[in-house]
């Protein structure tokens, strides 16, 4: 056999056994990030960084960054961000198609000085969502307190954007809640920080409306979808897309979440 045929022979043995090698491992290995039927797409990565829905090759280049912080209402069900995300987490319907979530900090229960003193640095984050207070209400924590929590939050993950959500309802205490969250509103856009209420689905004056809340204190999955789809447009709004932040360089006061305000 001259040496092109044996050449020839060598090469086909080899793709086939790199094709059986290949298709063996398809059968018995699950990839990364793969969901379960009937399990949101985005709530299968326990760790920031999984793929994003329907990802295309630019989609992680131009994806905003995005740190999250906050107490259950942002940890979900499993009271630990750290857990990830699952179907009771709004970044689990924030996520994707231009929004990357990239880490943060949220347990059950806990207060905005408990979140500032657990928050780590995430680096290069391009909008930072903070929603805290509710656990201030509950403990009787004015909101003349915990200001300086809030300044901590965002000085440690140091975003381009910063974004403070409203609290929703607590029924327990409605007209408490109500308090500390004008106390915050005023505290965000002195700050130059973006405000959101992204709870107006939820709303009935200062309680939760009917059917939107299985407690006083938490929405229903389906108000958690609502959620997550609110802040991913005020996201999006306020970040624009990856690229254009990187052109549009450091906020234009120089500091960190030097944005424009935005009430709703």
């Amino acid at each position: 056999m001259d040496r092109a045929k044996v050449a020839r022979a060598a090469f086909t043995a080899a793709a086939l056994t790199l094709l059986a090698t290949g298709c063996g491992a398809g059968v018995t290995t699950a990839s990364p990030g793969s969901a379960p039927s009937g399990v949101p797409q985005a709530a299968a990565s326990a760790a920031p960084g999984g793929a994003d829905r329907e990802a295309g090759p630019d989609t992680e280049r131009d994806a905003v960054r995005v740190a999250i912080v906050g107490d259950s209402l942002t940890a979900g069900g499993g009271r630990l961000l750290s857990d990830g995300l699952d179907a009771n987490t709004w970044m689990t319907y924030a996520r994707g198609d231009g929004v990357e979530w990239v880490g943060g900090w949220a347990k059950g229960g806990s207060t905005i000085e408990e979140q500032a003193a657990a928050v780590t640095p995430v680096a290069d984050v391009d909008v930072l969502v903070l929603m805290s207070g509710t656990n201030d209400v509950r403990k009787g924590i004015e909101f003349s307190r915990a200001a300086a929590s809030y300044d901590a939050v965002v000085a440690t993950i140091a975003p381009e954007h910063v974004v403070v959500a409203a609290i929703p309802p607590y029924d327990r205490s409605p007209a408490a809640a109500a308090l500390y969250q004008q106390a915050l509103e005023r505290h965000v856009l002195d700050r130059g920080w973006t405000w959101t209420d992204p709870w107006g689905f939820a709303r009935d004056g200062l309680v939760f409306a009917a059917g939107t809340s299985p407690d006083g204190i938490h929405p229903t999955t389906a108000g958690y979808q609502r959620l997550g789809e609110s802040l991913r447009e005020t996201i999006l709004e306020v970040g624009g897309t990856r690229g254009d932040l990187l052109q549009a360089g450091p906020a234009a006061d120089g500091t960190a979440g030097g944005d424009r305000s935005r009430t709703s």
